[in-house]
């Protein structure tokens, strides 16, 4: 029932987080909290990888969005890398696809805690 997990690593040295397992919201203070941990780091970006996600739910959605609106005041940005099909799809049926910065990229995360 929980499996949900995430590891935090930096990419192009801005922090990045690799969200796996399903996101509910029993999960979404300590989502939120790496979210939070991110952006506080963050000098440009912060990276969301979703591709090992395998459920968004409408409070881990409404997170992201929540993020991602904090970012973009601070003149920063959020991209979710590599999103799973089942996020694709969510994405696509709310028309996030249009509002949030989506990248299909292979290059894997470097190690490390931002």
């Amino acid at each position: 029932m929980f499996d949900f997990h995430f590891q935090m690593s930096t990419r192009d040295q801005d922090p990045c987080i690799l969200l796996s397992g399903s996101c509910r919201e029993y999960s979404l203070d300590r989502f939120n909290e790496a979210m939070k941990d991110a952006v506080a780091n963050a000098t440009k970006t912060v990276f969301l990888d979703l591709s090992q996600t395998k459920l968004l739910d409408s409070a881990s959605l409404g997170t992201i969005v929540s993020h991602f609106n904090l970012l973009r005041g601070q003149g920063k940005r959020l991209v979710l890398l590599n999103p799973s099909a089942s996020c694709r799809h969510l994405l696509e049926i709310t028309s996030l696809n249009r509002v949030l910065t989506i990248e299909v990229d292979p290059t894997p995360a470097t190690p490390g805690v931002p």
